[in-house]
């Protein structure tokens, strides 16, 4: 079978490349008209082709037509994974990669003949942290968002339920916070957890003087993650497994014994030596400007209090390996 992948070059798009060139005859990757980076970046892969497009066009792809015809009739799986994700970036950039991008790849599909399964890479932040469940087989109803990335990612979710088809079947894949692989590589970019370890790096000096440090947390609050190298697999597995039976199906790909924030400031506490206990408080006028100094973004401070938990019934049913994917066995790479 042969594959199209978009966001080949992003932080997971890298990791699923390596685990699609072992099982897949032909991995098609798209790439902006600027291949140089991406020729190096795949050149070792025997199997894997650059196709130069955009998702912002309509066309999606920049190639020669009857080439383009050629290689849509050969694809059998498009795995849609490139987004921008950005908590700081402005609606309209967010908008334009995210939802145009999403809707100029369902209709790339209707081009695709043998199309057998698309699977969208949407978010965990499409649930409501406000609420206290989210489910795997509906996207819940939602109009307030404290940040641009998620409001994009669950409108891009609507439009691909809204536009399902007969010809071929819908996975909806929904990674929690994706972090460094469990071989302990570094992020590409400070963000989710890191921005709060860097945080700590940087005013350590002031933070081990206090006698106690002040948080707008929910000690309850659960923290969503998985290893990147983790995501990468499991959608591998999930693929390599699919019967193409059902219309659509959604899975959760967050990791098993997920720590609540108490549970997570308690290895910090550990990580750095601090004596002093996280005091949390509630959200009030101040938390916005002691965020700023201590460079964390303001659009963090929902999932600071968030109330979700998280259905896995699906996940678990089509991939039990996900109880393998601890945060008790990776946390180290968190704290290196």
């Amino acid at each position: 079978m042969n594959i199209l992948l978009t966001g080949a070059t992003g932080f997971l798009g890298q990791y699923l490349v390596k685990y699609f060139s072992k099982h897949f005859s032909t991995v098609y990757v798209l790439t902006r008209k600027d291949t140089e980076l991406s020729e190096s970046q795949f050149s070792h892969f025997g199997n894997v082709v650059l196709l130069k497009g955009d998702i912002t066009h309509f066309d999606v792809l920049t190639i020669d037509e009857n080439k383009r015809s050629k290689i849509l009739s050969q694809i059998d799986i498009v795995v849609h994974a490139a987004a921008l994700y950005d908590l700081k970036a402005s609606y309209s950039d967010c908008f334009l990669q995210n939802v145009v991008g999403t809707q100029n790849i369902l209709h790339l599909l209707k081009s695709m003949s043998r199309l057998k399964a698309f699977y969208a890479i949407s978010t965990i932040a499409v649930g409501d942290p406000t609420t206290y469940f989210l489910d795997e087989n509906t996207l819940p109803a939602r109009s307030i968002f404290e940040d641009s990335y998620s409001a994009t990612k669950y409108q891009a979710e609507q439009l691909i339920r809204e536009n399902l088809s007969k010809k071929f079947v819908t996975r909806i894949i929904r990674p929690g916070i994706i972090i460094g692989d469990s071989s302990g590589s570094k992020m590409p970019k400070t963000d989710g957890p890191y921005y709060f370890l860097e945080a700590i790096k940087k005013h350590i000096g002031l933070i081990k003087k206090l006698p106690f440090i002040p948080l707008s947390f929910n000690p309850k609050a659960k923290i969503p993650l998985i290893p990147v190298d983790h995501c990468a697999r499991f959608i591998d597995l999930l693929i390599s497994r699919d019967k193409f039976e059902n219309q659509i199906k959604t899975y959760h790909l967050i990791s098993n014994d997920l720590p609540n924030l108490k549970e997570f400031l308690a290895d910090v506490k550990i990580k750095f030596g601090l004596k002093a206990e996280f005091i949390p408080f509630k959200k009030n006028k101040i938390h916005d400007s002691i965020l700023k100094i201590a460079g964390i973004p303001k659009e963090v401070l929902p999932f600071m209090f968030s109330k979700l938990s998280y259905d896995k019934s699906s996940t678990l049913e089509d991939l039990p390996e996900i109880e393998e994917s601890t945060y008790s066995d990776f946390k180290k790479i968190l704290f290196q």
